[in-house]
């Protein structure tokens, strides 16, 4: 006879599957038969908030003679965002303190111009900033200087506009104003922060684009104004260069009269200077191509609620700086 088999034992896995089951049904159950006070310590509720920012709007009323309106209230402006009508929080004519920046155009291109604008140095203290103002001063050509940080000093703002010589033909607006505006962030929140650019209607060789200028001085509340150059007459007034033979003594350049003897006082006199006019028609050219196609400097000050001023004399460009001077002091609504 054969011996019967050993019952077999479950195997141990089947026992601890089955075990594993029933201790997740029991978990299970209990966290639904549990009381909603044991479900009050859950980790807290994150909550997020947002704050708005008060937007000051200067502004300036000036009546059909170009002159200031005084008297007006509250009651008399309405400001309107996307069409809609906002809330004025806050009323208050004020004198704000100017901070000012200098940038003015140091190219060979506008050499003729230079003493002028140079003369012009000692106004800007007086004219524009007033007591409490202060100003940097940049100039611009292939580089971007600083030739004074912010101050209140009239002297070291004269010096520094006197001291601005010609350099390359480069005109790099964009990357002075961007330089201006970095400078102007630094100063005090209850400054009035503005830009004045002298210099021609054309940006050359800037590495910041001109858009991204004009968006930063907009969120900085930054006025910019312009005092546009005239390349033409820079050209016009710009010193002759002393002239070099290249024919050396006792050598004709050209041939002389019969009978002559050729030497350099015959050459000289015989010698008929010819003006070249090439030059002065591809800048004027140039420049109203520049007035109806690509004028950053309008575009910089139409885009900030400024001026362009175009002076054509020194005594014009003397009374440009004036009427600046004039506008930013008078009463501003905020």
């Amino acid at each position: 006879m054969k011996p019967l088999p050993y019952p077999r034992r479950p195997k141990s896995v089947s026992v601890s599957r089955a075990a594993l089951f029933m201790f997740l049904l029991a978990v299970a159950q209990a966290q639904t038969q549990a009381p909603p006070s044991s479900r009050s310590k859950e980790a807290p509720e994150h909550r997020f908030g947002t704050t708005t920012s008060l937007v000051t709007a200067p502004v300036t009323v000036l009546g059909p003679d170009n002159k200031y309106v005084p008297g007006l209230k509250k009651e008399d402006f309405k400001v309107f965002d996307n069409d809609q009508e906002q809330e004025i929080a806050g009323f208050d004519v004020s004198f704000l303190p100017i901070s000012l920046v200098l940038c003015i155009q140091s190219s060979g291109r506008i050499e003729g111009l230079l003493s002028q604008i140079q003369k012009t140095g000692n106004l800007y203290p007086y004219l524009v900033l007033g007591e409490q103002g202060e100003a940097a001063v940049i100039s611009f050509d292939s580089r971007v200087d600083v030739r004074q940080e912010f101050t209140k000093d009239p002297d070291k703002i004269i010096d520094a506009v006197k001291k601005i010589k010609a350099g390359s033909d480069a005109t790099r607006m964009s990357d002075a104003v961007w330089r201006a505006i970095r400078l102007l962030r630094t100063r005090p929140e209850n400054h009035r922060k503005v830009i004045i650019i002298v210099s021609e209607t054309r940006d050359n060789g800037s590495e910041t684009n001109l858009g991204e200028v004009m968006r930063d001085a907009q969120l900085s509340d930054i006025i910019i104004y312009g005092i546009r150059l005239s390349t033409l007459k820079g050209k016009a007034t710009q010193p002759a260069q002393p002239k070099r033979d290249v024919f050396p003594p006792g050598v004709a350049a050209r041939p002389t009269a019969p009978g002559v003897v050729s030497t350099p006082t015959s050459q000289a006199q015989s010698h008929v200077e010819v003006v070249n006019a090439i030059q002065f028609i591809i800048e004027a050219v140039r420049g109203v191509k520049n007035l109806l196609f690509n004028d950053p400097l309008q575009l910089l000050t139409d885009g900030t609620g400024g001026k362009m001023l175009a002076p054509l004399t020194t005594s014009s460009l003397e009374e440009s700086v004036g009427k600046i001077g004039e506008e930013l002091h008078r009463p501003t609504m905020a």
